[in-house]
């Protein structure tokens, strides 16, 4: 499906929010945000900043990411990143443009009384409740920065135990290889992949989906699981054998076992070579 990149304002004075209705097309007296797609060259804050200048006639500042909108319409799917922001000067006030019916300024208690574009719904429901979006945002960014792509504990692991089987000569990141392999050994054609059951789904012990914001969740894991699967398609029709490792699988009670299976298939692969 199409993904649509778009980064939107949410304008606020004291406890008022700017919102816009739509005068076009089939959504026609809708409520959203104002703002519009992010172009290849700029960031979604950048984009965010033009959009409101060439629609409002406004300049914003200290913007805040605070949410990410994914929604799937009909015929592609929207990624909406939503900033907080102010206008820039105490008398500057938006011009209404010629794609809208009205701008009002809504106290936020009073948002879900409007009727809103289905994908701003829930986002605005978190806004009308007062949730600290922005601070929110910055623990899962945290959270995100902690989530290393390279020398995890799992993966300094299995590294241990290729080595103690005599496995070496494996390369880490491999580029060369689709996905780019946790683990590659490029002579045996085997790529390692040890996955984090939390970021890419494990089915085997099957992670809760975050309670807040899970549009974003849900869809954020539904690319990775999307990325893996390609990854592990385009290794296989090169002749490459694929292995899947899942930290569950190294935990104290089960990791003998997960590393002879995966000691085996390194094996097996370079035998036939």
């Amino acid at each position: 499906m199409r993904v649509v990149h778009v980064a939107a304002g949410v304008i606020c004075r004291g406890d008022e929010v700017l919102c816009a209705r739509r005068g076009y097309g089939p959504l026609t007296g809708r409520w959203e945000f104002p703002g519009g797609k992010v172009e290849r060259h700029e960031t979604a804050e950048e984009a965010c900043r033009r959009e409101l200048l060439e629609e409002l006639s406004v300049s914003v500042t200290d913007l805040r990411s605070c949410y990410t909108v994914e929604y799937d319409y009909e015929d592609f799917h929207l990624s909406m990143e939503c900033f907080l922001c102010e206008l820039e000067g105490p008398t500057a006030e938006p011009v209404l443009a010629d794609r809208q019916q009205d701008l009002r300024w809504v106290a936020r208690a009073d948002l879900m009384d409007l009727a809103w574009m289905d994908a701003d719904v829930e986002f605005v429901r978190h806004l009308a409740a007062g949730d600290d979006l922005v601070g929110r945002r910055r623990a899962i960014r945290r959270s995100m920065k902690g989530n290393t792509r390279s020398d995890t504990k799992p993966e300094l692991l299995v590294r241990q135990r290729l080595r103690a089987a005599g496995l070496t000569g494996y390369r880490l990141q491999w580029k060369k290889a689709p996905g780019r392999p946790d683990i590659a050994f490029p002579g045996r054609r085997v790529a390692i992949f040890v996955n984090g059951c939390f970021w890419h789904r494990c089915p085997r012990c099957s992670p809760r989906v975050p309670k807040r914001n899970t549009a974003f969740w849900e869809a954020k894991f539904a690319r990775n699981q999307e990325r893996d699967a390609r990854a592990l398609a385009e290794l296989e029709d090169l002749g490459w054998t694929t292995i899947v490792i899942w930290e569950c699988e190294l935990k104290r009670d089960r990791v003998d076992e997960t590393m002879v299976r995966v000691v085996e298939r390194v094996r097996a692969a370079g035998s036939v070579r």
